[in-house]
């Protein structure tokens, strides 16, 4: 007997299937055991379809596309939280004028940055 593994967020999905009797049934996962009843399409995971895109975990059109503007305002929401903790090494840095200091600022603005790109 042949078990599925649940898809991995990693995973990237490059086929769905449509049934070939109704053509109405699509399925990127699990890859059905009788394709000579599925046609086989090329799937593109980032193709937007009215504003939304597939996610394979709920096997829906469901997740919304973010614009790049909503991104960006989540960006900085969540950069705001972290720069808190950067805004107490700054003043550290400004009272000890040590390069360390500095270093160690530095260090967490870069991390800040890189956890919550702009696009």
């Amino acid at each position: 007997m042949i078990v599925n593994h649940a898809p991995k967020t990693e995973e990237v999905f490059d086929k769905a299937y449509v049934d070939i009797a109704t053509c109405r049934s699509v399925q990127v996962w699990p890859v059905p055991e009788d394709l000579e009843n599925w046609y086989e399409i090329d799937f593109d995971p980032t193709f937007k379809y009215m504003g939304k895109i597939y996610d394979p975990n709920t096997g829906t059109w469901g997740a919304v596309v973010p614009t790049i503007e909503v991104h960006n305002a989540k960006m900085v929401k969540a950069r705001q939280k972290d720069y808190a903790q950067t805004d107490k090494l700054f003043m550290e840095w400004q009272f000890d004028q040590t390069d360390e200091a500095k270093g160690n600022w530095l260090e967490a603005v870069a991390r800040v940055k890189m956890d919550f790109p702009f696009k």
